[in-house]
């Protein structure tokens, strides 16, 4: 178990002697798209002003589990793939995808893995054996400590796979999995078994399943994000629960997946939808997307008659074909949020990287799209997408940036779209802005337009 470190940390870019060089990202994307219906919705041209909001400062949710935090705040507590699975994609015919936490209205996608199983990233090794062929998230069984078994939700894009070996499984619990689970277990992986001719997942395997208090596993990058990616502090206690598996080097390099800041595509898709209401108008490629109404205190608003500017609280997700969040936007009505007057981290500060403008116009000017890396005062440091004054200078203080934008009588938070992502150098930083992931995120920003809330 020498190599077992070697194996979930990867080759560190910040050790080479060119500082520069980029990590070992993947950039091929293994999924077609689906088909959504389109919401047409005209949009309006009124602006409201920027509200500047302390740096640090965090706005949960009282419902579904959903946070909204700015993109220097940390989050409260992810060796190389073996060889690959060839995969393609051949979409099957189906209804349109719907926003429901059950995923069984979606069309069933061909990813040339079997039983329709998503695959968590392109480098997937599965294995072509009786047992790793059976597996099949719709008849997976996982049982808690007290020996009660339960099913997935339908809905394979939440719980993609990151490899199939030796009878063992590692299943993830995206952002998508989560969204849908207010109760959840936390973000990570499942590590499902092969025995007695059916696949199971175990509380006794200790990955998450009502282990309160215990971390279960987390992807590589996942560790990264909740971790200075150049200095992990988490490590050593995932290393504990692997060597507890007693899994070989070369099995938990399969199952593990590849040491990379984000599990993405390279294969951009054509195909444009339209998402429209009362408050905004964007489109996107076949994203899912999850909407939230909430009252003041945060409980759900289920009447369809009551739009999003009606409401306290309203959130918009959308998840890619593996689940990962790429939008997130939350609208507030003004007075509902806290406006704290100190800075929470006065010694962090931020750089903008890939700055690109987008359809967004305030009474202060427009916003631009920008990856934004925050660096704390212990030198950690941490990547999100966001929307952010167009006049923002590229470096500064993380406590001079404004947070939230006023639009009428609401509050927009815009600052991030995605979970942070933990990157070991400027290299990955730069891979990371070619990558379609990005591509795509700077041409949504482009077509949003909120729409006029007088």
């Amino acid at each position: 178990m020498d190599n077992i470190e070697k194996l979930i940390s990867g080759i560190d870019p910040a050790e080479r002697d060119n500082i520069g060089d980029p990590g070992p990202l993947q950039l091929q994307d293994p999924v077609p798209v689906f088909s959504q219906r389109p919401v047409q919705v005209k949009p309006g041209n009124s602006w409201g002003k920027w509200r500047i909001l302390a740096a640090g400062t965090a706005i949960a949710a009282a419902a579904v589990g959903l946070v909204v935090w700015a993109p220097w705040q940390a989050p409260t507590g992810t060796g190389p793939a073996s060889p690959t699975l060839p995969i393609t994609g051949n979409p099957t015919t189906g209804p349109s995808p719907s926003s429901s936490a059950d995923g069984s209205a979606l069309p069933r996608i061909d990813y040339g893995l079997p039983n329709f199983l998503v695959p968590a990233n392109q480098d997937v090794y599965f294995e072509d054996s009786p047992a790793c062929n059976a597996l099949d998230l719709r008849t997976l069984d996982l049982v808690d400590a007290n020996g009660i078994r339960t099913k997935l939700p339908d809905n394979a894009n939440a719980y993609p796979v990151i490899g199939c070996v030796d009878s063992l499984a590692t299943i993830l619990r995206s952002d998508l999995a989560e969204a849908g689970n207010p109760t959840g277990d936390g973000s990570g992986i499942w590590l499902a078994r092969w025995q007695d001719g059916s696949w199971s997942i175990k509380a006794d395997d200790d990955t998450g399943i009502n282990g309160v208090g215990s971390m279960p596993f987390f992807t590589n990058p996942q560790l990264r994000s909740l971790d200075n990616p150049s200095d992990p502090i988490l490590k050593p206690e995932q290393l504990r629960k692997l060597k507890v598996l007693d899994l070989d080097d070369t099995s938990l390099g399969r199952l593990l997946g590849p040491d990379v800041p984000s599990w993405m595509g390279a294969n951009a898709t054509e195909e444009r939808h339209a998402f429209g209401n009362e408050l905004l108008t964007v489109d996107h490629p076949a994203w899912e997307e999850r909407e939230w109404k909430m009252d003041e205190i945060g409980n759900p608003i289920d009447d369809p008659m009551i739009g999003p500017n009606d409401v306290d609280r309203y959130d918009l997700l959308f998840y890619d074909l593996r689940g990962k969040k790429v939008f997130s936007l939350t609208s507030l009505r003004k007075g509902a949020v806290h406006e704290p007057t100190d800075c929470a981290e006065p010694g962090s500060t931020y750089t903008l990287d890939g700055e690109s403008p987008s359809g967004v116009l305030t009474a202060a000017g427009p916003l631009k799209l920008a990856l934004s890396t925050v660096t704390d005062a212990e030198g950690n440091r941490r990547s999100v997408i966001g929307l952010y004054p167009a006049d923002l200078p590229s470096t500064g203080k993380t406590c001079d940036v404004h947070f939230g934008v006023d639009i009428g009588d609401r509050t927009l938070m815009l600052t991030q779209w995605n979970d942070p992502m933990g990157f070991k150098n400027q290299g990955e930083i730069n891979a990371y802005l070619a990558s379609v992931e990005y591509t795509q995120a700077k041409a949504v920003a482009k077509s949003l337009v909120i729409q006029d809330l007088g």
